[in-house]
């Protein structure tokens, strides 16, 4: 056989190999097995059935409201945040199920994809080595060695042919290289996910314990008797309302005397929602701050110092902003704020959740925006679960303990427990 002839027929072979890999490359890759599948998707449809249950125990919440006034109205109370953590506890046992699953899913597609690259890189190496051999004789040299100008001409299209099946293989091995890389990072995100839920569960389970301590120690106290629970209520709310009324007296003549233009002004969008379920939005507000309704009836007029955001017991609570956490504390059951944590981002802003039923953080950890820092409750001065979210306008000394009631700070107020945070407030809302 002719040099030429049989030159063309070399590549005329190695372009019909290029073809047919080309079209298996088209193939797609195998999917999660079946069984796996079916596993997640059935996770998957628990973890919304327990969303949903979740989402309709919000309801309760307002129905529930100024119910407390009699022993079986706080026992209910107690109880419906029994029902709320333990729906919580169960959705984290369950998203830990799914999210290994599909962790596990996930193992398969990044090693089968990587498989698949290995073959295009020996494909692409194979092809390229054939077009560099073929390729020495030039397009002058093909032409003027084969037996006529048509088969000179028929090699190199063939050559031309075989370099644009490269081109096309090369680009599938780069889109194959994104998926792999898309894949690992969705793999990283639900190992995170994961990370999340099971810090929730050890917290929710200590949530769960406490609500029903809480339930046996005040049946404990009235001897589930109704007399003694009124006479209880009746010494508390006396307690309550004359620890109100000094911290209004304090941050009104704060407020009068502060300067305004030392801290950020309104910023939309700065402020994350931070009532988040498995880190979904979820919440609603239930008092916005300023002169509301229930301030008139319960401040003697003055303001509510921050904006209630209603949800179930053991609902995860976010930052909402970097920062550094500057107190994590505990009013008591019945008094102020309750458990609350303050952070301090830094620019003369601070914010503060409060009546909260856990804390995922600790006094001088540094916090992005977004990152889980406790659990909605109903401790300290409450009438049902929420999150009381508050900003301050971080005291010019810091969140210290102080006297100086010209210069704000953390306050020993009895019969509050613990320190009272006290500032100059500003309307979170705005910020959101």
């Amino acid at each position: 056989m002719p040099k030429a002839v049989n030159r063309g027929v070399c590549i005329a072979s190695t372009l019909l190999v290029a073809g047919l890999v080309f079209v298996q490359s088209g193939v797609a890759l195998a999917a999660v097995p079946a069984e796996l599948q079916g596993q997640i998707e059935a996770k998957r449809k628990e973890v919304d059935k327990l969303n949903q249950q979740i989402t309709q125990t919000q309801t309760q919440i307002g129905s529930l409201q100024g119910q407390a006034k009699t022993l079986q109205g706080a026992i209910a109370q107690i109880d419906d945040g029994i029902q709320q953590a333990t729906l919580n506890l169960r959705s984290s046992e369950v998203n830990i199920e799914k999210l290994t699953l599909e962790i596990r899913g996930l193992s398969y597609e990044t090693e089968e994809v990587g498989e698949e690259i290995h073959r295009k890189q020996s494909q692409v190496g194979d092809l390229l080595r054939a077009v560099q051999r073929r390729d020495k004789y030039g397009f002058l040299e093909s032409l003027l060695t084969s037996q006529s100008l048509a088969d000179g001409l028929s090699e190199i299209n063939a050559l031309k042919a075989l370099q644009n099946n490269i081109s096309a293989e090369a680009s599938q091995l780069a889109k194959l290289q994104e998926q792999l890389i898309e894949t690992i990072n969705v793999s990283s995100g639900k190992k995170d996910q994961l990370g999340v839920e099971v810090v929730n569960l050890v917290n929710r389970k200590v949530i769960l314990d406490e609500q029903k301590g809480e339930k046996s120690d005040l049946l404990d106290q009235t001897e589930n008797q109704e007399s003694a629970y009124q006479s209880l209520l009746t010494t508390l709310e006396q307690q309550q309302r004359a620890l109100l009324e000094e911290i209004s007296e304090i941050e009104t003549q704060l407020n009068k005397n502060f300067d305004r233009s030392s801290v950020p002004s309104r910023q939309t969008g700065y402020l994350a929602w931070p009532v988040t379920n498995s880190g979904a939005r979820t919440g609603i507000i239930t008092q916005n701050y300023g002169e509301t309704a229930y301030s008139t009836r319960f401040y003697k007029g003055r303001p509510h110092n921050g904006t209630d955001i209603a949800a179930p017991t053991g609902t995860e609570v976010r930052a909402g902003a970097d920062g550094v956490v500057a107190r994590v504390d505990y009013n008591g059951l019945n008094f102020q704020y309750g458990r609350y944590i303050l952070i301090d981002h830094g620019n003369g802003l601070t914010t503060l959740y409060a009546h909260l039923s856990g804390s995922a953080v600790s006094q001088g950890q540094s916090v992005g925006r977004g990152d889980l820092i406790g659990y909605v409750g109903s401790t300290g001065f409450s009438t049902g679960s929420h999150l009381h979210y508050g900003l301050y306008a971080t005291p010019s000394g810091g969140w210290r303990t102080s006297t100086d009631r010209a210069q704000g700070g953390l306050f020993s107020i009895p019969p509050a427990s613990g320190l009272v945070p006290i500032g100059v407030t500003l309307n979170p809302q705005q910020y959101l």
